[in-house]
């Protein structure tokens, strides 16, 4: 049966171009669009049901945000997907909407052509059949499983001294949200730095950095280039950026928000900020994986697992809203904990020794 959707969006050329992406898939159909949330919500208080929701965030009578907040007044409870302009004064807007309650969003394309219209269609579909279930669209990449670990020697580095520690976290579709329930959870006095790599587009990634600041003892920001790493510090890596980070020398870590090309469609991608973790004098690095579309940071974690002292805490599938990277890092042997998301904060203390 096809999953239905409805779409909303004040921009007739968009409702047009949207509805036409979600029509050219056999296994869904757009049942009904509005120019706007209060029209959307006529829809739905008049008996009217959808798989799936996507909404524009600025729209006249009612915004996107106004709409997700009467959807959480009634306890209509259906999956919303927000459909974003990069414009700065959207972006804050968006994060808000993620938190209260949309599963992700996606960027909306700068024509109605090429290849930029072909991105923005294969991420809208991607989606849509992670959280609806439709397990034919191909969203997971394949991990080779995890070898038998071989007892490590002692770091080469003859710079690596005790208390060298390094927090990551890494999270996709849902990510945002989730993240609310991990960052604000670290104590005021948590002695190391932390790094969260979301994948997100350009220009998101300050506002939600803001956002967690607001909730938390620690700092959160936004990671710059050319910037060191600091205890009590959560940086997030900046969107349409790959993140790095380079020592300096013994205790020193940069950080390097740089324009190498995207993997797997990912900037910034989680694997290669571990991999870059190969090259410094850390003792011990602890992974947080929260929830998110297919497999990034399991190729990182396999490859950093060779040279350095990691241990993986994973979010479980009841609490994630795409179950693709916890999946994949569990299912590539290299997961130390197995917790609900309201449990992370505390498992990734205890297991880095705070």
């Amino acid at each position: 049966m096809e999953k239905k959707v409805l779409v909303i969006d004040d921009s007739a050329l968009m409702r047009r171009a949207i509805s036409d992406i979600i029509n050219s898939d056999e296994q869904l159909s757009v049942a009904d669009t509005a120019a706007n949330g209060k029209d959307a919500l006529d829809l739905l208080f008049n008996g009217k049901w959808y798989d799936f929701i996507l909404v524009d965030i600025n729209m006249p009578k009612m915004n996107g945000v106004q709409f997700l907040k009467e959807l959480n007044k009634n306890h209509i409870s259906i999956p919303t997907m927000v459909v974003s302009s990069i414009a700065s004064e959207s972006a804050n807007e968006t994060i808000e909407a993620l938190e209260l309650g949309a599963l992700d969003f996606v960027k909306k394309p700068s024509g109605t052509m090429g290849k930029a219209l072909d991105d923005f269609k294969k991420e809208i579909l991607v989606r849509i059949h992670c959280v609806c279930g439709l397990t034919s669209y191909p969203v997971q990449e394949k991990v080779q499983p995890a070898p038998e670990k071989p007892e490590r020697k002692k770091p080469v580095s003859r710079h690596a001294q005790s208390g060298h520690k390094l927090v990551v976290i890494a999270s996709s579709t849902g990510g945002p949200k989730a993240l609310q329930f991990v960052v604000p959870f670290f104590p005021e006095n948590f002695p190391y730095p932390i790094v969260v790599i979301q994948h997100m587009p350009q220009g998101f990634t300050s506002s939600l950095a803001s956002r967690l600041d607001e909730m938390s003892s620690l700092t959160v920001k936004e990671a710059e280039d050319g910037e060191r790493l600091k205890k009590g510090y959560v940086y997030i890596a900046q969107g349409g950026k790959q993140c790095e980070l380079i020592q300096k020398e013994t205790g020193i870590y940069q950080i390097s928000e740089n324009n190498k090309p995207a993997r797997g469609g990912l900037r910034p991608c989680a694997d290669i900020f571990l991999e870059s973790l190969a090259e410094t004098s850390f003792d011990e690095i602890v992974c947080g994986v929260l929830t998110g579309m297919g497999a990034d940071a399991s190729k990182g974690i396999l490859s950093l697992r060779k040279l350095k002292n990691i241990k993986v805490v994973a979010q479980n599938e009841a609490t994630c809203v795409v179950y693709g990277m916890p999946r994949a890092v569990k299912m590539a042997g290299v997961v130390d904990e197995v917790v609900p998301l309201e449990d992370v904060a505390g498992m990734i203390m205890k297991k880095i020794g705070v």
